[in-house]
């Protein structure tokens, strides 16, 4: 009976040792939005722009919009878009929308989703948009700005990257470049600059195995392989089944 209680003993410490020690290291793995697509680089020095907005009679509510693809992933997983960064400029007062939209027929079809600023548009920067989109593998969307205001005569200016290079994909994310398109008032979408920055913010939906460096495991392993070895001395001492 005190042997059945000794290995009982043991058991439930090595399960809860090993555990803990899994727990542990899958945390210590998880990582926050990664960038998995973009050109952003600097936007200090290129005045090369693509006007979002009011900018003539003719042209009196610009849509700017710039496309990428989802390629296959891996266990069938999708990319939980959280955070677009764009380098934009005004010497106004716009009021920017983004939004993603679908993909038809290679330009922006319907909207899909809207991502948020908390910063006025002013001095040419990067802006930070926010929200939260799950885009899926083996499919196309734009993200798409616009001006709220542009019937007050207001825009802003959507900038080119100071390398002049097209987006790209980043950590081996499958996210691929479609292509970049204006339109006035979403009429016809016309193709544009390839260059307008963006990155584009992105956790997986499948939470991927931790890579374990195995000499730092084995470490691990050896240091509770020792804790429950005397752990064990101790069970059997006070069950009486040694000296």
């Amino acid at each position: 009976m005190r042997k059945a209680l000794a290995r009982r003993a043991w058991m439930v410490a090595v399960t809860v040792a090993v555990g803990g020690l899994w727990l542990s290291t899958a945390q210590a793995g998880q990582l926050g939005p990664i960038d998995i697509y973009g050109n952003l680089g600097s936007v200090n020095v290129n005045t090369t722009s693509n006007t979002v907005g009011y900018l003539s009679n003719a042209q009196a509510n610009q849509y700017q919009a710039q496309g990428f693809s989802v390629g296959p992933q891996v266990g069938n997983s999708a990319w939980n878009i959280q955070k677009i960064d764009v380098g934009l400029g005004s010497t106004g007062s716009p009021s920017p929308v983004m939004q993603i939209y679908s993909n038809s027929a290679g330009a922006p079809g319907s909207v899909l989703a809207s991502f948020t600023t908390g910063s006025e548009v002013s001095a040419k920067q990067v802006y930070s948009f926010t929200g939260s989109f799950v885009a899926q593998q083996n499919t196309s969307y734009w993200v798409v700005l616009s001006n709220a205001n542009s019937a007050s005569l207001e825009s802003y200016e959507w900038y080119s990257n100071d390398a002049f290079s097209a987006p790209s994909t980043n950590n081996a994310s499958g996210v691929s470049y479609l292509g970049t398109k204006e339109s006035n008032n979403l009429a016809s979408w016309v193709n544009t600059l390839q260059s307008l920055s963006i990155a584009l913010y992105a956790e997986s939906t499948t939470t991927a195995v931790p890579e374990i460096d195995p000499s730092s495991f084995g470490s691990a392993l050896a240091l509770v392989a020792g804790s429950l070895g005397l752990l064990e001395r101790r069970a059997r001492r006070l069950l009486g089944l040694t000296a």
